[in-house]
């Protein structure tokens, strides 16, 4: 079985992250502060340095997305460059509570000053979904995946499924070619379908374009098979 320590710790870190900077926001009404509104209004702040309810430096409002975007590019940067002191766990758990951080004002930045926007809570929930299916519900996706592909082909639900989603299923076998690990393919294909099951529920309008693309990208695919076919028998 695949180490899952990793991703536990990022989970971990970034749901405590998220659950420290919130409450800390909300104690100290840090959201409610003269600096806050005057960034909302889009006006500077009248202060040069302020380390308080806000962060004020050199004249500009440092939100703390800010630190979780460095958090994670430093994360980064020793994922990939290695250093015998900064071992995985501590990037797991740097790489978490930078993603803590950053989505917990993804509502501010996505509505241009609401940080009570409902779209952080949304947002973040999702993607501390995203982390459990990883960690527990593997082998419950891959059972539902089985039964979808064992299903009875005459049946509308799997002729819908298996034959009118051409789009998701010529981005799953390209998913597949490129992935080596059979338990990454199965999070990638996964996290694919759900994230156009939220989006068709969350916008529903979103399936009228999903579909049309849907059917351009197929029309196009039976115009040009012909012809890439004959160049090759050529």
């Amino acid at each position: 079985m695949r180490d899952k320590r990793a991703p536990f710790l990022i989970a971990t870190s970034y749901l405590a992250a998220l659950l420290f900077i919130r409450l800390s926001v909300i104690i100290a009404g840090s959201a409610e502060s003269e600096f806050a509104a005057a960034a909302k209004a889009g006006n500077m702040p009248e202060a040069y340095f302020y380390i308080g309810r806000n962060v004020i430096l050199f004249g500009y409002h440092i939100h703390h997305f800010y630190f979780g975007i460095l958090f994670m590019a430093v994360a980064g940067w020793f994922a990939i460059v290695g250093s015998k002191r900064v071992t995985r766990t501590h990037t797991a758990i740097l790489y978490g509570a930078g993603l803590g951080l950053f989505f917990d004002e993804i509502g501010l930045l996505l509505t241009w000053g609401d940080y009570y926007s409902s779209l952080s809570f949304t947002l973040s929930a999702i993607l501390l979904g995203v982390f459990l299916n990883i960690l527990f519900f593997g082998p419950f996706w891959r059972s539902v995946r089985e039964n979808l592909v064992n299903v009875e082909r005459r049946s509308p639900v799997a002729q819908f499924l298996m034959r009118d989603h051409r789009m998701l299923g010529t981005v799953e076998r390209f998913v597949m070619s490129r992935s080596g690990s059979e338990r990454m393919r199965h999070v990638l294909t996964g996290t694919l379908h759900k994230t156009a099951a939220v989006l068709i529920l969350w916008y529903p309008k979103f399936v009228f374009y999903f579909v049309g693309v849907d059917f351009v990208v197929s029309g196009v695919l039976y115009m040009v098979r012909p012809l890439l076919r004959e160049e090759y028998e050529q």
